[in-house]
């Protein structure tokens, strides 16, 4: 149960999932049908979730006034299959309602994201980036993947479009234990109206001089605890 104990910590509303080990058949999951995929919408926010969507290699979730999209894009596949898969996101993506969150797993290299060197898996994901208006939230260069022998590296990406940008707080990569190979991602989406919960649990109230503002957990592959995670 260590990535809902994270999520509390953290105080996550939503939950960008790649290749969880364990997949919830409750409403407030999202998966796509090969389960490499997924966003969780915890408590208050859940009745905020206005649409919802499922594409080959990503899942959506519209709360509020922005859609969340969780990614997974496989690092096994060929050069030509790797630019199918990310012009059909393109695609997928033009159609989304909303400003844009996307997050995922994308087994790329770019330096936009923290990496020493721009590979072409990176430069395609960095172009459709330009064609879509999204940019990069990651901010340092703190690996977000660690496994003996095999390095460090930064796959997990978290995109939003230009405008939405100025609304993304506290982007951090959190350091304690994931029992994955991958590190724990969380940040905040501060909302464009004038309401917003305020961080009580017993019971939730609602605040009208703050801004509404979503706290989202991101990661990786969660392979032994409840569920994998992205916050």
């Amino acid at each position: 149960m260590l990535l809902p104990q994270i999520a509390d910590e953290q105080d996550a509303d939503i939950l960008i999932l790649c290749e969880p080990y364990r997949v919830r058949q409750t409403q407030d999951w999202i998966t796509n049908e090969t389960k490499t995929a997924a966003i969780w919408v915890r408590g208050a926010a859940r009745a905020r979730i206005t649409a919802r969507g499922v594409g080959d290699d990503y899942v959506w979730a519209r709360v509020g006034a922005v859609t969340y999209v969780s990614v997974y894009l496989t690092p096994n596949c060929a050069a030509a299959e790797f630019r199918a898969k990310v012009a059909l996101l393109g695609d997928g993506f033009r159609d989304l309602p909303g400003d844009l969150v996307v997050a995922g797993d994308l087994n790329a290299r770019a330096v936009e994201w923290g990496m020493t060197a721009t590979n072409r898996r990176g430069r395609l994901l960095l172009e459709m980036a330009v064609r879509l208006d999204l940019v990069v939230a990651n901010t340092g260069d703190v690996p977000k993947y660690r496994r003996l022998g095999f390095g460090d590296s930064i796959p997990d990406v978290t995109m939003t479009t230009d405008r939405t940008l100025p609304r993304i707080g506290r982007w951090r990569v959190l350091e304690g234990y994931t029992a994955s190979d991958h590190q724990y991602i969380a940040f905040e989406v501060a909302g464009e109206t004038r309401t917003t919960r305020t961080r009580t649990r017993h019971p939730p109230r609602w605040n009208e001089d703050k801004l509404d503002e979503i706290g989202v957990c991101f990661g990786g592959h969660d392979f032994n605890s409840d569920m994998s995670r992205t916050l």
